[in-house]
């Protein structure tokens, strides 16, 4: 299967083994082929389709079009995000809705992302309504999926397509990919000087360059309970791909606490540490950039 810009093209490819030991990711060429479980169709979904289609929340771009079938996308969305999905099926146990197609719009130039609609609940909305036990039993899967997430290496910071870094404390300019970390950390640098100037940035830029040794691993990067979908205590799919990819080992964790809810359980109980190493000191500096580019 190749994820392409304009009219998208087929292919089916056998899954390789699920990763049971570390395995290191290059940056793939330009013509790549990312391994998928299943053919992909040809189906495609028109702009008169979606505006007919039930948009599943206020300031999401995801629309229900049937039954089981849903469709992501906006001005926004990147082709990347289905690369990383199917990435992700073949070479961990980790649920992600199945990609049925993904390709540009040759009309209006959006990338849609047509795929599964998984059924169940959001976990923020059934959380706080399990007991110590159901609590466990969903940690202990998302320890596990997170830990295979980290058992794959990245040898480039980046989309696991080899596309620029997609994350909100970067700009609309491209940023990467980068060849190691101490490039990654200029990125940041760069994006800070972009928002703002002064002594305070000046600071936090030299906060951030102490960043130094970490593993490059692939990263979710928008993890929280609105992303994770179990049905009982079974976590069914880990949704919102867009912002994942291959990054410095802390970065998970600091994304998952970028702007969490304060008063919500989940961040009361500390689950984000029983499913993560916490990586502190570099929470603290995040946060500080985090305040000068929003």
């Amino acid at each position: 299967m190749v994820f392409s810009q304009g009219q998208p093209h087929y292919h089916h490819y056998e899954a390789a083994p699920l990763c049971a030991a570390p395995l290191s990711h290059k940056p793939p060429s330009k013509d790549c082929k990312f391994q998928s479980k299943s053919i992909m169709t040809e189906r495609t979904i028109s702009a008169a389709e979606i505006a007919k289609a039930e948009r599943l929340g206020q300031l999401c771009t995801v629309y229900k079009v049937d039954a089981t079938t849903i469709v992501k996308s906006s001005d926004s969305i990147r082709l990347s995000e289905a690369a990383t999905m199917k990435f992700v099926q073949t070479h961990t146990t980790i649920p992600v809705p199945e990609i049925y197609n993904a390709y540009q719009d040759p009309e209006t130039g959006h990338v849609r992302i047509i795929m599964e609609l998984v059924k169940g609940d959001c976990l923020d909305k059934v959380w706080d309504k399990f007991d110590e036990s159901q609590k466990q039993t969903v940690i202990d899967q998302l320890r596990d999926f997170f830990t295979q997430m980290r058992n794959i290496k990245g040898q480039f910071v980046g989309c696991v397509d080899g596309t620029a870094c997609e994350d909100n404390i970067f700009t609309d300019l491209s940023y990467g990919p980068y060849d190691n970390e101490e490039q990654f950390n200029e990125g940041i640098l760069k994006a800070l000087k972009s928002s703002r100037q002064g002594s305070y940035v000046d600071l936090v830029c030299e906060m951030v360059r102490t960043f130094k040794n970490h593993e490059i691993v692939l990263t979710h990067g928008d993890f929280a309970p609105r992303n994770i979908l179990v049905q009982g205590t079974k976590v069914v799919a880990v949704l919102d791909w867009e912002m994942s990819g291959f990054y410095p080992e802390y970065w998970e964790y600091v994304k998952a606490l970028w702007r969490p809810d304060w008063q919500s359980r989940w961040v009361k109980e500390k689950v984000s540490d029983q499913i993560l190493k916490p990586y502190l000191t570099e929470l603290a500096v995040v946060w500080h950039t985090r305040e000068i580019t929003w």
